[in-house]
């Protein structure tokens, strides 16, 4: 798969959290496509927007293991979350974490939805857990991996919390999740994932997806048409759906699971030379398990020099991000390491 991606021979790429890098299969398909529109002009949207669109969400149902009809794409998470939190009683009060990614909580609060911020901390899905039990709650909402810091949910918490809490509506920004890690929706406790596919999925700019439980449209009494309009509206484009279908099959045809294997293992070799340098936050020293980004706390000047030496990656927070995936080596993070040791 890293021969796919020619950025990478001209720099050391941890900025997959920011924007997974294009292909070169997928850049081939693009062209040919846009020269498609170039010769067919509004014959190519009649032609080709619903097989795009079929292609691309049947591709995501089988990625994720969810039902086809309730599977949707959208413009991005924010399009996807905002269209399905509309169709929601205004009385359901939310419970979401501190420092969660803007467009989720902003979407909540401008909606006129009530909801309670949790500080995060190493044992946040304990923190979860208290407060459910302290308050009523009827949304749980946050991010699978945090954006900032890289902290993963333990999707065996959310197991136990639905038992416990089975008409609680959990809904989860899937963004830095969905194609990072290993995932079944169908048997998670997770009532609907969104999220926008230009990060891990590397499909490019312009699209994102909301997959959904039927039987939870059922007990909230949502039609399936009822949604399916609502992530009707706006024109998508048409290529970004092409993109998505392309990108998602370059997924299911390779052997996923042995990529991702891969990926954990150099997470655990950065993550290894991370804490040599006591460069991590103590949220993230004390958690057993963690995703394959990493917030280190460096100063913006050692960002400056990381950058110069043709690093990427990307502020966020109070420190620098960084993220690894399938297509990075040990060689990558070797040199990172080298040049990071070199300026601090």
């Amino acid at each position: 798969m890293r021969s796919h991606f020619p950025i990478l021979d001209s720099c050391v790429y941890l900025n997959t959290a920011y924007t997974g890098p294009l292909s070169s299969p997928l850049m081939e398909w693009k062209a040919k496509d846009d020269i498609s529109f170039l010769e067919l002009g509004d014959h190519y949207k009649t032609k080709l927007e619903k097989q795009y669109y079929g292609e691309a969400r049947n591709a995501l149902a089988r990625f994720v293991n969810g039902a086809e009809e309730t599977t949707f794409i959208t413009a991005n998470f924010s399009s996807a979350f905002q269209n399905f939190i509309l169709q929601l009683p205004q009385s359901f009060h939310f419970l979401v974490v501190e420092d969660e990614y803007p467009s989720l909580t902003g979407l909540i609060e401008s909606h006129g939805f009530s909801s309670k911020e949790l500080p995060m901390t190493s044992e946040i899905e304990r923190s979860i857990w208290d407060e459910l039990h302290r308050n009523n709650y009827s949304v749980l909402t946050l991010s699978a991996v945090q954006y900032t810091s890289g902290i993963l949910i333990d999707i065996d918490w959310l197991t136990k919390i639905k038992a416990a809490f089975p008409d609680l509506l959990i809904l989860i920004d899937g963004t830095q999740f969905i194609g990072a890690h290993s995932f079944d929706f169908a048997s998670s406790p997770i009532d609907a994932i969104f999220g926008s596919s230009y990060k891990w999925l590397m499909a490019g700019y312009g699209t994102g997806f909301a997959v959904v439980k039927k039987e939870r449209l059922d007990q909230l009494q949502i039609p399936i048409s009822q949604l399916e309009k609502a992530y009707d509206r706006g024109q998508l484009s048409v290529n970004a759906i092409g993109s998505l279908g392309f990108a998602l099959k370059m997924l299911l045809d390779e052997d996923f699971s042995s990529l991702l294997d891969w990926k954990d293992e150099i997470a655990a070799y950065l993550k290894e030379g991370l804490l040599k340098r006591n460069l991590l936050s103590d949220n993230v020293v004390q958690r057993k398990n963690h995703s394959s980004i990493f917030n280190i706390q460096i100063d913006e000047k050692v960002y400056e020099s990381l950058l110069a030496n043709n690093i990427r990656c990307i502020w966020r927070g109070k420190g620098v991000r960084i993220a690894v995936h399938h297509y990075n080596t040990k060689e990558d993070i070797d040199q990172f390491f080298y040049f990071l040791d070199k300026i601090s």
